[in-house]
C-alpha cells in the first residue's frame, strides 16, 4: 500500500515536470529552461521577479525586517548577468529601491537563479534588504545577492 502510494507520487511529479519541459518563450508567466539560445531568465523588471522579491522578504521571519513588506520597487537595474562562468547556472544579478510598508525606502539587492525552483524547475530569486540584513544571512553588504 505504501509503496503503491509513493510510485504514484513519484509518477504524478515527474507527468507535472513533463509537462513544464517545453521550450522557454520570453513571457515571464512561464518556466524558464535552458534551450539553445532562448531566454533562460526573465528580466530584473519583470512582474514575476519583483513579486517573488516581495514574496522572499515577507517569507522572512516578522521581527528580522522589523515586519516591513516590499509594497514596490524603482529604479531597477540590472547589474550583471552570468551564465557559463564558474557555474554552467545562469544568474542574473539586480538592485532597486523599495517602498516598504513603514513609508521608507531601502536597497534591495536580488538575484534571479536558473534551476533554483521547486525540483529545480525554473527560477528562483534570493533577495536582500541591504542596510536591514542585521544577522547578516545575505554576508555582508548582501553579498550572496550581489556579483563577485
Amino acid at each position: 500500500m505504501r509503496i503503491a502510494r509513493s510510485a504514484r507520487l513519484i509518477l504524478s511529479v515527474l507527468t507535472a515536470c513533463a509537462s513544464l519541459a517545453t521550450p522557454a518563450i520570453a513571457d515571464e508567466h512561464r518556466a524558464y529552461f535552458s534551450f539553445g539560445g532562448e531566454p533562460r531568465l526573465p528580466d530584473c523588471t519583470a512582474g514575476s521577479v519583483q513579486s517573488a522579491v516581495a514574496g522572499s522578504v515577507a517569507k522572512a521571519r516578522k521581527d528580522y525586517y522589523g515586519g516591513r513588506t516590499i509594497l514596490s520597487i524603482e529604479e531597477i537595474t540590472e547589474v550583471a548577468y552570468r551564465a557559463n562562468d564558474v557555474s554552467p547556472l545562469a544568474r542574473r544579478f539586480c538592485r532597486g529601491k523599495a517602498s516598504l510598508s513603514d513609508g521608507s525606502y531601502q536597497s534591495v539587492h536580488y538575484m534571479v537563479e536558473e534551476h533554483a525552483g521547486f525540483v529545480g524547475v525554473s527560477w528562483n530569486v534570493e533577495a536582500c534588504l541591504a542596510p536591514l540584513d542585521k544577522w547578516r544571512v545575505y554576508g555582508a553588504y548582501c553579498s550572496t545577492a550581489r556579483p563577485h
